[in-house]
């Protein structure tokens, strides 16, 4: 814990500021069912002392350490959740606590968790309806993927549980990029979930009126020869009516796809990870600042047995 809050302070300068300015959420997971371990319960107790956002990752597995009932499930998740809020608010009134969780339903077929599951998707956004009850934000792990490979499963399970999660209202969504229960994170999908997401957003936001001006978008100038494609509300508002896309989502005629090389989405994608990682260019730390985390990194390596840090030992 030490290290990383040091770190933190030296980012933010100071623990004043950290606090004013929270840089990081540190997830903590009971271990179903109904225990929090003295690491999980330590960990509350430092998260409190330093005003660190907490968020609380219940993670009851139905039909193997939770109860096979979608609600026993949820009732579990609810209690332990509800005591990891009791630890910290005890120990450190207001602290800054988030509701959130990594239920699945457990597969009998597999062994397996299946966050892509439709049931494990249900407990998330029951247990958010649970967390807004209590007037706290909400998180969960949804718009990610079973799938090993970035194919059509990863499509329909990512984008089900992104529209899922943007319609529940959850507050801290996480898996956009992710695979293969949680243990994976893939550039490619990351790419192609950040359209999922944007379409997500524009569906929340919903139809609205701009300006008032909805009589004279229908009637325009039509006995002069206008049409709604030249108008000028349509030039001025269809930003805002329509998320465009990057060029990673294909909505070319089929001419004009076939003309342009015939581009399949992984194809697209890749060429698209490959121009943003082309592109991307780094801000440069304060040397002050990188001297200052060497020092925190160092002196944490040494408690544990290091002379050096690890990179600095490889010749």
């Amino acid at each position: 814990w030490k290290p990383m809050i040091d770190m933190l302070v030296a980012i933010r300068g100071g623990r004043k500021e950290l606090k004013e300015k929270p840089l990081a959420i540190f997830d903590v997971c009971p271990s179903p069912p109904l225990t929090w371990s003295h690491l999980g319960c330590q960990t509350l107790i430092d998260g409190a002392n330093d005003f660190i956002p907490l968020e609380f990752v219940s993670m009851p597995l139905a039909g193997a350490t939770a109860p096979v009932t979608l609600a026993g499930a949820l009732v579990q998740h609810t209690a332990e959740t509800i005591g990891g809020v009791v630890i910290t608010q005890l120990f450190s009134p207001g602290t800054p606590v988030i509701y959130g969780g990594s239920p699945a339903v457990f597969d009998m077929r597999e062994g397996t968790t299946p966050m892509g599951a439709v049931e494990t998707m249900m407990i998330d956004v029951a247990y958010n309806q649970i967390g807004k009850h209590l007037n706290l934000p909400t998180h969960a792990y949804m718009g990610l993927s079973d799938a090993k490979r970035v194919d059509a499963q990863a499509g329909l399970e990512s984008g089900t549980g992104a529209m899922l999660a943007a319609l529940a209202g959850i507050n801290v969504v996480s898996g956009a990029g992710m695979m293969d229960f949680e243990s994976c994170q893939s550039l490619i999908k990351l790419v192609i979930d950040h359209e999922i997401c944007g379409m997500a957003l524009r569906l929340i936001q919903g139809v609205t009126f701009r300006n008032g001006l909805l009589a004279e978008d229908l009637r325009g100038d039509l006995s002069s020869g206008d049409i709604f494609l030249t108008s000028p509300l349509t030039l001025s508002a269809f930003h805002e009516e329509q998320y465009i896309p990057s060029n990673v989502v294909d909505r070319k005629n089929l001419s004009e796809w076939e003309r342009t090389g015939m581009r399949t989405l992984d194809i697209r994608v890749k060429q698209r990870v490959e121009h943003l990682l082309d592109s991307y260019e780094s801000e440069p730390l304060e040397n002050r600042l990188v001297t200052e985390l060497r020092d925190i990194m160092a002196s944490s390596a040494q408690q544990q047995g290091f002379a050096n840090l690890p990179w600095e030992s490889v010749e």
